[in-house]
């Protein structure tokens, strides 16, 4: 598991106060949005690799499918 995860467990079960939650609200943003570049920087390097046609393809796939899912 992520070291960052365990971080942010570890800072959910010491909130103890609304300033506390907000520190909490913003590191936790702050990780989704570190993820969200690094999957965004993975997805680049794939493409060029592989051709975006293929990224774009199997991410309408990926659409189709979690869309599926949660009209469920």
């Amino acid at each position: 598991m992520n070291y960052d995860l365990f971080v942010l467990a570890s800072k959910v079960r010491k909130v103890e106060n609304v300033e506390q939650l907000e520190d909490l609200k913003s590191f936790a943003e702050s990780l989704m949005l570190r993820e969200k570049n690094y999957a965004l920087l993975t997805l680049m390097a794939v493409a060029e690799e592989m051709g975006e046609d293929e990224i774009i393809d199997t991410l309408d796939r990926l659409r189709v499918h979690v869309s599926t899912v949660l009209k469920k």
